[in-house]
């Protein structure tokens, strides 16, 4: 796509023309409205004023005013409705009566019809056709005794050289319009020749005209309320910071086109904002940024309708084009057959090469699409699958570690518990001396029992997550010495309905959540709070400690719990707030395997 395509629509500019007594006030709202970007309303005026001209009979009217609703149709994004008042125009414009008139009214007419072709004629990709319509443009407007009319249709005449590749001829029709502009004090036609004088100067490297007419800009745009020349302004000055590649220079000046009052009615600015937008997140790394943008401007895309619009086009200018052969060659019957012969097989050649192109590209943008959302799959998968692995070895290893806690150590102190009573019991002193010990070596096998059941609690052999978590909580506050309470809502819920490994993972959460509370960050309360609702399982842990960034949960311990709850689709969050801290968990329910 070429640097200067998002000028396009800018040059939908409604050019003001002479219109009959009878629709001369409603053309003049109309035109108001349009540069209000007040579009839907403009549409209603022109409308009236379309249907009076066609009462009175007025050619050069319904030329005019249908030249306009093409215009503010076009801006709106309503192709088909544009296309068809552009047809109505081209229709009348070519009749050889019409061709035979040389007044002002007629030339203002012509000028703003062949302005509004060469435009179509960019947007298709049609240099050549387009820069021959905006010769004309000029021309006819050359002719004109309306300064205003003739400095907008050489500004933007020269804007579709600059867009064709033609910058000299750009900078001589923008240098004229400038000019005329300012000495005739039309500010908002000075400020738009000078904001187009920036886009030749920079394509140019012209490092000191770039310079000097952004200076002459800057004293003009103080003087000027005009949305639609604020808009190509800065429109400008986007394309040359993204040139120089300052993202952040660009993106502030998007953003300022995307709040200026009206914007929201021109879908073609706002899809270019925040196409281009996407384009500067991505160059600074801000992806997250750059996806919402690229969301945004894909959404608008959908609905601009390009298929259609290029079969609309080809449409209209083969019929331009034949109406205007017929017109030229209509003394000569042979000449006129040769070139109806051309212009089938120039056509039918265009239409191959369109049908072929359009075709190559959905095919390559539709792999590019399957591409990526199988690379996206795959890494998800990845992910998941490294995580639920990691999970797996820990909860291995806690299972191997309570095992030999419970089935070793505990054993042996239970033979030592044995033997220390047979010594209690042989009586005398040295029995008394011994008589504590039995009593403490039960004390240590207890302690230990305790650390083996923490590690793989069996109590999920023989009942849920509630009963499980309430059993821990009161244990560890009777050992903490902390205020540890705990509660489940609803009161009927179902807590059998939880799956294992999902309960397994809650439960490992929440005990590294409350001995975090408890150790690091000197809490005297803590409440934890199990729920169910809307499909999703919630676990609330909340204590009166010193806050996140004093305890020491931005190790393995925070990393452990966040890849627990991602192991079974759900997520932490962790706030500080009010003197409390709380750790929340939410996990989607799913049936129990």
């Amino acid at each position: 796509m070429s640097k200067y395509v998002f000028l396009i629509f800018l040059l939908s500019v409604f050019l003001p023309v002479a219109a009959a007594d009878n629709t001369d006030a409603l053309c003049r709202e109309a035109d108001r409205l349009h540069a209000e970007g007040k579009n839907d309303s403009a549409l209603i005026v022109a409308g009236k004023a379309l249907d009076e001209a066609r009462d009175s009979g007025d050619t050069l009217a319904m030329i005019s005013v249908n030249s306009s609703m093409g215009v503010y149709l076009r801006t709106m994004g309503r192709l088909d409705e544009a296309l068809s008042h552009y047809r109505e125009a081209m229709e009348m414009c070519v009749t050889e009566s019409f061709g035979r008139r040389r007044d002002e009214e007629a030339m203002q007419t012509a000028a703003a019809l062949y302005l509004n072709l060469a435009t179509l004629h960019v947007d298709m990709k049609q240099k050549k056709e387009a820069g021959d319509y905006a010769r004309r443009a000029a021309d006819y407007a050359a002719r004109c005794a309306d300064t205003e009319l003739k400095v907008q249709v050489l500004s933007q005449a020269g804007l579709i050289f600059l867009m064709c590749g033609d910058d000299k001829e750009a900078g001589r029709l923008l240098s004229a319009s400038y000019r005329q502009a300012v000495d005739a004090k039309l500010y908002p036609a000075a400020l738009t020749a000078g904001a187009y004088m920036i886009a030749v100067a920079d394509r140019g490297n012209d490092s000191d005209g770039l310079g000097e007419w952004r200076r002459r800009c800057r004293d003009l745009e103080g003087k000027v309320t005009d949305t639609m020349t604020l808009i190509a302004y800065n429109q400008i000055l986007c394309n040359v910071a993204l040139n120089h590649e300052d993202w952040h220079g660009a993106i502030a000046l998007f953003e300022k086109i995307l709040s200026t009052k009206g914007v929201d009615a021109m879908p073609y600015v706002v899809y270019d904002c925040y196409n281009n937008m996407h384009e500067a997140w991505a160059k600074l790394g801000r992806w997250q940024e750059a996806y919402r943008c690229m969301g945004k401007a894909e959404a608008l895309k959908d609905s601009l309708f390009e298929k259609d619009k290029a079969e609309n086009m080809r449409e209209l200018t083969v019929k331009y084009q034949a109406k205007e052969k017929e017109l030229a060659l209509a003394r000569s019957e042979t000449e006129l057959a040769r070139t109806r012969m051309y212009v089938a097989v120039a056509v039918l050649l265009v239409v191959l090469l369109t049908v072929g192109w359009l075709l190559y590209t959905q095919a390559q943008r539709r792999k590019m699409r399957e591409r990526k959302a199988e690379f996206d799959r795959l890494k998800a998968e990845t992910d998941r699958r490294l995580t639920r692995r990691y999970l797996e070895g820990l909860e291995s290893e806690r299972a191997r570690m309570a095992k030999e806690l419970h089935d070793g150590v505990c054993n042996s102190l239970y033979t030592l518990q044995m033997m220390a009573d047979r010594v209690s019991s042989d009586g005398g002193a040295q029995g008394q001396q011994a008589g504590s010990l039995p009593a403490r070596l039960d004390e240590i096998r207890e302690q230990v029992r305790k650390v083996s059941h923490d590690l793989m609690p069996p109590e999920f052999k023989y009942a849920d997550i509630s009963i499980v978590l309430e059993d821990y909580v009161a244990g560890t506050a009777g050992v903490s010495g902390c205020d540890i309470t705990y509660c489940a809502a609803p009161d009927d819920a179902d807590w059998t309905c939880v799956p294992d490994d999902m309960a397994l993972e809650v439960y490992r959460i929440t005990q590294e959540a409350v001995t975090n509370a408890v150790k690091h960050s000197g809490a005297t309360k803590v409440s934890v709070m199990l729920g169910m609702s809307d499909g999703k399982l919630t676990l609330d842990v909340t204590d009166n400690g010193t806050g996140i960034q004093q305890r020491g949960t931005r190790g393995i311990g925070r990393r452990t719990m966040r890849q627990r709850a991602e192991a079974v689709g759900g997520r932490i969050t962790l706030t500080h707030e009010g003197g409390q801290t709380m750790l929340r968990v939410e996990v989607p329910m799913r049936d129990a395997d």
